[in-house]
C-alpha cells in the first residue's frame, strides 16, 4: 500500500508541476506573468483582475485542490489501516 499511495502522490504532484509550467508557457514573458490585453490594449484594474484570476490563479487552485483531495484520501486511508 506505501508504494501505491507513493504513486498516487507522486501523479497528483506532477499535475501541480505540470499546470505551473503550461502557466508559465501560456501566461508569461521571461517568466513574468504576461496578461491579455483588452481591445483597447489597456485593461482596467477589474479586467486585470479577472485575467489574474482566470489565467493562473482559478487553474492553479483547482489543481491544488485536486492533490489536496489526494492526500486527504490517502491520510484517510492509512489512519483506517492503523486502527
Amino acid at each position: 500500500m506505501d508504494q501505491l499511495h507513493r504513486d498516487e502522490i507522486t501523479v497528483a504532484m506532477n499535475w501541480v508541476i505540470r499546470t505551473c509550467q503550461q502557466i508559465v508557457r501560456e501566461r508569461s514573458h521571461k517568466t513574468f506573468w504576461a496578461p491579455a490585453g483588452t481591445t483597447d490594449g489597456t485593461p482596467t484594474a477589474e479586467q486585470f483582475m479577472h485575467t489574474a484570476r482566470e489565467d493562473v490563479l482559478d487553474k492553479l487552485q483547482r489543481i491544488v485542490d485536486g492533490a489536496r483531495s489526494v492526500m486527504r484520501q490517502i491520510e484517510h486511508e492509512r489512519a483506517k489501516h492503523k486502527q
